[in-house]
């Protein structure tokens, strides 16, 4: 009886390690999904997934969940996801697609992105117009929460005289809201600019919102949003 029982108890464990070998491997041969697709490549722009070499990307490339778009000086990228988000990548910038995921089916996703450095502008897609939770953009300093919008994210790095360190967030349409690690929340909208602050001083709010539009933050004329306007909205496979 105890060497019966003995028997089913390997069997039992054979197997479950079996399941967990097949689990294993369909984890590792599983591609990353589809984010979207390069709309326009100006300058020096290259794109790295997790454990490869940088590859540079052209009009068509596509672009995948967990993949970093970095832009060069002078540099710029427009890239249209699946759901018909349009984001252009800014010169001098890093922005990783933490975690992307879309059911064309029904509309349901994930985008959240990570602006490493530099600044990104996003036009919504579906998912931020249906599922405005799951689209976010994520700093050092805080994260931007939308609500079907346009806008721009700018993250610095240092004090200047002109400049303070942390996150701007610009909406030129819709609204937007930046939540710090505290919990404290601050609503942006539109016209207005977010600002949560790298290094408060002391008294100071790390969530603000300022009077006018910094300079840097470009405005109008947004010439490679206005020519993806008039494209169709979502992408066909």
């Amino acid at each position: 009886m105890k060497h019966h029982t003995s028997m089913i108890k390997n069997l039992l464990r054979a197997f479950a390690f079996s399941i967990a070998l097949h689990a294993m491997a369909h984890a590792q041969t599983t591609p990353p999904a589809e984010m979207g697709k390069f709309d326009r490549v100006t300058g020096r722009v290259s794109v790295t997934a997790p454990g490869s070499e940088a590859r540079v990307p052209d009009r068509g490339s596509v672009v995948f969940s967990g993949e970093v778009v970095t832009t060069e000086e002078n540099s710029e990228a427009v890239i249209t996801s699946m759901d018909g988000a349009r984001m252009t990548l800014r010169a001098k910038s890093r922005l990783e697609m933490t975690d992307y995921r879309y059911d064309q089916s029904n509309n349901n996703g994930s985008f959240i992105t990570s602006l490493l450095r530099g600044s990104v502008r996003m036009i919504s897609g579906l998912i931020g117009k249906t599922q405005p939770r799951n689209h976010q953009v994520i700093t050092s300093t805080a994260t931007v929460g939308i609500r079907g919008t346009d806008f721009e994210v700018v993250v610095t790095e240092t004090d200047t005289d002109d400049m303070r360190a942390g996150t701007y967030d610009h909406v030129f349409d819709g609204e937007t809201f930046l939540t710090i690690a505290s919990g404290e929340t601050l609503d942006v909208p539109k016209d207005k600019t977010g600002l949560a602050l790298a290094n408060p001083r002391e008294g100071e709010a790390r969530l603000q919102l300022l009077d006018s539009r910094p300079a840097f933050i470009r405005g109008g004329g947004f010439d490679a949003m206005q020519l993806l306007q008039t494209r169709p909205l979502m992408i066909r496979r």
